[in-house]
């Protein structure tokens, strides 16, 4: 028999992992890596259109998925979908591909992030990668209906920096075209 009070053996051992809400978490952020999530799907004949190619919308639907789990890792608690960013499709993903999904955050707002995803296409044969999708999503960390703070991200590299300076930019642009009056279609 185990001990009640020993932690779970399915229980975090990362250094970073920590309890949803904890404050020191919120004070002393996690790093980016924290968040890394990959998926890898086969496309089936129920996810193909006419010409056998991967529906947009179930890919978007995966993308969704992987971005999610990104999100909920980062802040330990629930992470809804609030903007997916222009998803530019650069090569069909066909009946019978390996598609692998690979989510990180990007950057922390206060109760937001963004999470960047990659879809690539992988060939059976050789393993080589196509890059099919790329796309960024903003996700609200909610707690009984409201948006609450979500950790700092832990920047150590070069590449982590830039991501995030570049996922500052797109906030940017964003909230500066939230800003803009809407114009009706006439």
């Amino acid at each position: 028999m185990t001990d009640p009070s020993s932690p779970s053996p399915d229980a975090p051992t990362s250094p970073s992992a920590t309890s949803p809400g904890d404050a020191a978490a919120l004070r002393e952020g996690r790093p980016p890596s924290d968040s890394l999530t990959e998926m890898t799907e086969m496309v089936l004949p129920q996810h193909t259109n006419v010409v056998g190619t991967a529906f947009g919308g179930v890919i978007m639907s995966w993308v969704d998925i992987c971005a999610a789990i990104a999100a909920q890792r980062h802040c330990g608690e629930v992470a809804v979908t609030a903007r997916v960013d222009a998803m530019e499709f650069h090569a069909p993903i066909r009946l019978g591909d390996v598609v692998c999904l690979r989510a990180q955050v990007n950057a922390a707002f206060g109760s937001s992030m963004e999470v960047g995803v990659r879809v690539e296409r992988e060939d059976r044969r050789t393993r080589a990668r196509t890059v099919c999708v790329e796309s960024f999503l903003t996700f609200v960390n909610v707690v009984d209906g409201r948006p609450l703070p979500v950790p700092r991200l832990q920047l150590t590299t070069d590449e982590e920096r830039q991501r995030e300076r570049e996922a500052q930019e797109r906030r940017a642009q964003r909230l500066a075209a939230r800003a803009l009056p809407a114009k009706v279609a006439g």
